[in-house]
C-alpha cells in the first residue's frame, strides 16, 4: 500500500491500518516500516468480527498455492517472522472503501493469507467513492 499511498490521497482517499497486534508490536511495526498512513489496533478482533472476516485453518496456510505466492514475496525481499503471544495467525485480513459518509461502497474479503485485491481495483472504488460526496451542478435557469 505504501507505494500507492500518494495516488490514494490523489483521489481523495485515506489509509488506516487496522491490525490485531498487540499495541506495543504493532507501535514496532509502524517504526520499523515507516508507515505514512495510522495504523491502529484491535486485539481483540471486534472490528475484524464487524466487517465478516473469517480465519483460515492451517491446512488452508499450507496449501501449495498459498505457499508458493509466500515463496514469491520472500525472493522479493519480504522476511516472514514469528507470531507474537495472543496473535492470531489464522485470522484473514480484508480491503474496504467507504465514502465520505462512511457507507462501504468496496468490499473485499480475503480467501486466504496472501490474498489481495488489485491495487486497480482499489483506485478505482476510492475514485467512485470520492464522487459520491461532490456536490451536483444546479441545473441553468
Amino acid at each position: 500500500m505504501q507505494e500507492h499511498y500518494e495516488a490514494i490521497r490523489q483521489l481523495g482517499g485515506e489509509v488506516l491500518v487496522v491490525s490485531f497486534a498487540q499495541p506495543k508490536m504493532a507501535a514496532l511495526y509502524e517504526r520499523e516500516q515507516a508507515l505514512p498512513f495510522p495504523l491502529v489496533t484491535d486485539p481483540s478482533l471486534t472490528a475484524y468480527h464487524a466487517f465478516g472476516l473469517e480465519r483460515t485453518t492451517w491446512r488452508g496456510i499450507l496449501r501449495g498455492p498459498v505457499v508458493w505466492r509466500y515463496l514469491r514475496l520472500m525472493l522479493r525481499g519480504w522476511t516472514p517472522r514469528l507470531s507474537n503471544k495472543g496473535e492470531d495467525v489464522l485470522q484473514l485480513g480484508g480491503d474496504f472503501v467507504l465514502d465520505p459518509h462512511r457507507r462501504l461502497v468496496y468490499i473485499h474479503r480475503s480467501a486466504e493469507p496472501t490474498d489481495r485485491p488489485p491495487v486497480a481495483a482499489l483506485l478505482q472504488a476510492i475514485a467512485s467513492a470520492a464522487q459520491t460526496d461532490k456536490p451536483s451542478t444546479p441545473a441553468a435557469s
